[in-house]
């Protein structure tokens, strides 16, 4: 879900995307906001006939400053993923915050990484505080930004709480990795994260909070998906990715119709080819890199389909060498970077691929081995 959405900027060459649930929920945090503003200027004293803008205007320009706050907070994440040699995919800005979608885990800066965006929004609290403070403003101005103070001094609070996967619980487990390894690490922060979801979602059912009952099914559902993403990493784990993968190719020439070797992969039940280079430029056959059926059907599907089986060829797919760790092929798809990964032989020629399919077939077995022993 967190690859969808549309891509507004790039910060660093990271694509900053806003999710639809945002533009739905912007109208009730605007509201919320308004009522907060409301109550802030109330105590400071602040005649509502002295105010330029109604609370509804403050209400919307401070739902705007948040996700701001939010996009600034998740940067903060990024960046020192990015000082830590880590890609970062994308930032999805949501309904209920952001999230920094990294290329791969790095345990040993896990901790630092995850209290970078927190000691942010605790940054931009205490500058708007001050700001507040010592900035000859307009009285509303002064009420903004205390307001704009409380809120990401809550967000900076509440992220820290030990729920995973909020940062807190990155935090608790980047603490504990190095003393119980990671698989019992993540078993800690997982449940406590479990255990705080189901606390928020019964004071959140009892006051009639809303926004606290869905903040509880994102950390539960957040909380069971990386357990379960960590069991299959262990299942996995230190089995070479040549076990897992189908050989079933067939071989295609780059200026082939996408048609024509669709037909063929169903007529022999292949699920992919390698494409190769036309031998008749005189430079003989080179493999050029890999399609899959998946690629084929969604480009016949939308109707105008490319000329060539080049065109339709996808330049980005992963790859991985028949003795890599099958876990890093699991990371790969599991997290949306990929819908196949590509195995090279010593020669780096492509041998087969791995799917989620493959995957799933050697969960099951390595499941029920485990079972049983």
């Amino acid at each position: 879900m967190f690859d969808q959405g549309l891509t507004v900027l790039r910060i660093r060459g990271i694509p900053v995307r806003l999710h639809i649930t945002l533009l739905i929920f912007l109208p009730y945090v605007a509201y919320v906001a308004s009522s907060q503003f409301s109550l802030i200027a109330s105590s400071l004293g602040i005649p509502r006939e002295e105010m330029h803008l109604p609370p509804l205007a403050w209400g919307a320009i401070l739902a705007v400053g948040l996700f701001v706050a939010v996009l600034v907070h998740e940067l903060a994440h990024s960046f020192v993923a990015l000082k830590n040699g880590i890609r970062v995919r994308a930032i999805t800005l949501m309904m209920l915050g952001g999230v920094s979608q990294m290329e791969r885990d790095d345990p040993e800066h896990e901790a630092w990484m995850a209290f970078a965006g927190p000691l942010m929004s605790f940054g931009i609290a205490l500058a708007s505080y001050v700001a507040y403070r010592l900035l000859p403003a307009p009285a509303e101005i002064g009420a903004a930004l205390v307001a704009f103070a409380i809120t990401n001094a809550l967000l900076g609070a509440f992220n820290l709480l030990p729920a995973f996967p909020m940062d807190g619980g990155r935090v608790l487990r980047g603490l504990l990795l190095r003393r119980l390894g990671r698989t019992r690490a993540t078993r800690i922060a997982t449940t406590t994260g479990k255990v705080m979801a189901v606390a928020f979602g019964l004071f959140g059912l009892l006051s009639w909070n809303l926004i606290l009952v869905l903040i509880a099914m994102f950390v539960y559902m957040g909380a069971s998906a990386e357990q379960a993403r960590t069991n299959t990493n262990e299942l996995l784990r230190g089995i070479p990715v040549a076990r897992l993968m189908t050989d079933r190719l067939g071989e295609a020439y780059a200026d082939e119709s996408p048609r024509a070797v669709a037909e063929r992969l169903l007529r022999h039940n292949l699920v992919g080819a390698r494409v190769i280079d036309d031998p008749r430029d005189g430079a003989g056959r080179r493999e050029i890199g890999v399609v899959t059926v998946w690629d084929l059907a969604r480009q016949l599907q939308g109707g105008a389909a490319p000329a060539t089986v080049g065109a339709v060829m996808p330049v980005d797919v992963p790859r991985a060498h028949a003795d890599d760790d099958a876990s890093r092929s699991f990371d790969a798809l599991a997290s949306g970077e990929a819908s196949v990964i590509a195995v090279l032989d010593e020669g780096e020629r492509v041998i087969g691929l791995v799917t989620s399919a493959e995957i799933q077939r050697a969960l099951a077995l390595a499941g029920a081995l485990r079972a049983a022993r």
